[in-house]
């Protein structure tokens, strides 16, 4: 390496520097791929973001590369944050490699340059089409950086999303190749933002937890039936062909977007197999902690659901689900 050695490397992980990378060659960065987004204010409360988006560094401060010790080319997930950053996959990425996994994570924010703003921030004061387009340009990026490698198992990649994550797991589906990702899962999708795609190449895992009310003004809407106006999607250049290409800001904007069970219902006759799975004792994000039913107030001013976390029991049983699913799913050695 040019600049920091092996044992230099391992002393900066240590120290927390930096995060616990698979070692990393100077050759290896991409500093040119990080963004050069700004925030837009839409009104008091609501941001987006305008400029050139982000592609991927795998040396970006935020990344996470990992390779489990002794597995020879390993499987890879890939772990998709939702609103509020990459806190919010760093437990279910540490479950993922503690199963034997290799494991890559990142937080989109920082990705563009963005640092400095706390998660309920992004949260509750950036709108779903601007958190996703950074989301999918930096996700697209990582996973054309994955399947050249040489460490892992390029015909057995899993992509993981919660909630705006699972959004872009899910317009993924319908991007990458099936040779290379095995199976995407998506817990607590959400439809609003870049919408959904028309057909997906690869298995999904729809996952759910039967307390996740979260972002639904309504307290009896829970997220598989979270549904908004149109006027709430864009057309984004990147997403594949979907629901927000007849259902967006310009295009039948006081129409309702269609929800999750609905999406599945349109498109499964034409896509790989979608199966759906529901979780008794389980919120939005199961991964965040315990379990807390809640409202909230939103940047906009709206209070919406905000039920997060799960009983460990409820967690136990969606991580079986998952770790089956993959296992369905894998290629044969």
């Amino acid at each position: 390496m040019a600049i920091f050695s092996t044992i230099g490397i391992l002393l900066l992980a240590l120290l927390g520097g930096m995060p616990a990378h698979a070692l990393l060659g100077v050759a290896d960065c991409r500093p040119e791929q990080q963004g050069q987004a700004q925030l837009q204010s839409l009104r008091p409360g609501l941001h987006t973001v305008q400029g050139t988006l982000a592609g991927f560094d795998p040396c970006q401060a935020s990344v996470r590369f990992r390779l489990p010790t002794g597995v020879v080319r390993p499987p890879l997930m890939i772990s998709l944050h939702g609103g509020g950053g990459i806190n919010d996959v760093l437990a279910s990425d540490q479950a993922f490699f503690e199963h034997g996994m290799a494991t890559l994570t990142f937080d989109a924010y920082e990705m563009n340059r963005f640092n400095g703003r706390g998660s309920l921030f992004w949260a509750r004061q950036v709108s779903n089409e601007a958190r996703q387009r950074m989301l999918l340009s930096t996700a697209w990026a990582a996973y054309q950086w994955a399947i050249q490698r040489k460490d892992i198992d390029t015909q057995n990649i899993f992509i993981f999303g919660i909630s705006n994550g699972a959004a872009v797991a899910a317009n993924l589906a319908a991007m990458v190749d099936p040779l290379h990702v095995r199976g995407v899962i998506a817990e607590g999708i959400t439809p609003l933002g870049l919408g959904l795609p028309d057909q997906t190449r690869v298995p999904m895992l729809l996952a759910f937890g039967r307390l996740d009310d979260f972002g639904a003004a309504d307290p009896k809407m829970m997220r598989w039936l979270l549904s908004d106006t149109c006027r709430f999607n864009i057309r984004f250049e990147l997403a594949p062909p979907g629901t927000a290409e007849r259902c967006n800001n310009t295009s039948g904007p006081a129409e309702m977007t269609p929800n999750p069970l609905a999406w599945v219902d349109s498109i499964k006759a034409r896509s790989a197999p979608i199966e759906i799975a529901y979780f008794e004792n389980m919120a939005h994000n199961a991964y965040f902690g315990r379990l807390i039913q809640q409202r909230a107030t939103w940047g906009s001013g709206q209070t919406l659901g905000a039920s997060l976390g799960a009983t460990p029991e409820a967690r136990a049983q969606f991580f079986q689900a998952m770790t089956t699913f993959i296992a369905r799913q894998a290629r044969s050695p």
